[in-house]
């Protein structure tokens, strides 16, 4: 994983892998930095999706200029002077809106862009360890950039990914933004967008996984739908310690039940 980024399900990857079923073609819908996209054995085929310009563009400089990439983030200053430009100023070029993104992502104590946190070098040697395995990673994955309701509506549903998503072979997994819980990238979802992306993946007959944390608006919702309820375990955020769930439409076969 090349991009830091708040949420991302790097540290928990392996306690949620083993509750994923057998498939073929993997899904991700908020791919955000690739947490467990990453972490997890890679499927035949794999097609994700993020909102955030900023997350696709990333990921596409990788794909398709990783050595530009490179050498601009190499030649890159850690300096405030850097980061109050890219504080008040966006880029347009695809490699210098990575090269903001991964300044302000990684760079910055917890990603908020405010100040340059310690042990900067140890971070930028890290993103030069893992841009290759992460470019080879994305080999073959197709990648888009639109809301959910549209990337599985629309972009899955009528074929659009370039090729035919057999029901009983696709997993499609969902990291969204968590209801009531604001982080400093995106707004936290509302009960009406929880609603609607429980229906959006009721209507793809597919086998589906939701992360979220326990809230009591989702443990209803999961319930209604005679869904299952995986307990993960407990985590940190920002401000408070939540437990972690997975809310799956599929027969667990590690039976732990919420």
């Amino acid at each position: 994983m090349i991009l830091r980024r708040l949420g991302n399900k790097a540290k928990i990857a392996h306690k949620i892998i083993p509750h994923f079923p057998p498939h073929k073609i993997f899904i991700d819908v908020f791919f955000g930095a690739g947490g467990m996209f990453f972490n997890k054995p890679k499927a035949k085929y794999n097609i994700v999706n993020d909102l955030d310009s900023d997350v696709f563009n990333l990921f596409q400089v990788v794909m398709n200029q990783k050595e530009e990439l490179e050498k601009a983030f190499y030649m890159m200053p850690t300096h405030y002077d850097l980061l109050s430009h890219w504080k008040k100023n966006l880029e347009t070029e695809p490699v210098m809106k990575a090269l903001r993104f991964l300044f302000l992502s990684n760079l910055t104590f917890m990603g908020k862009g405010d100040t340059i946190q310690g042990g900067i070098y140890n971070d930028k040697l890290s993103f030069y360890e893992k841009i290759e395995p992460c470019f080879k990673y994305l080999d073959n994955v197709k990648m888009f950039n639109t809301d959910f309701k549209d990337f599985l509506n629309k972009k899955i549903a009528f074929g659009d990914s370039g090729f035919s998503c057999g029901i009983n072979e696709t997993f499609i997994y969902c990291d969204p933004p968590y209801l009531g819980a604001n982080d400093n990238y995106s707004n936290s979802f509302t009960e009406e967008q929880s609603k609607e992306l429980f229906d959006t993946l009721e209507k793809t007959g597919c086998k589906f996984a939701m992360s979220e944390f326990d809230n009591p608006f989702i443990i209803d919702q999961a319930k209604q739908r005679g869904l299952n309820i995986i307990i993960i375990g407990e985590r940190q955020n920002l401000k408070n310690r939540r437990t972690e769930i997975l809310v799956t439409n599929y027969e667990n076969t590690q039976k732990e039940l919420f």
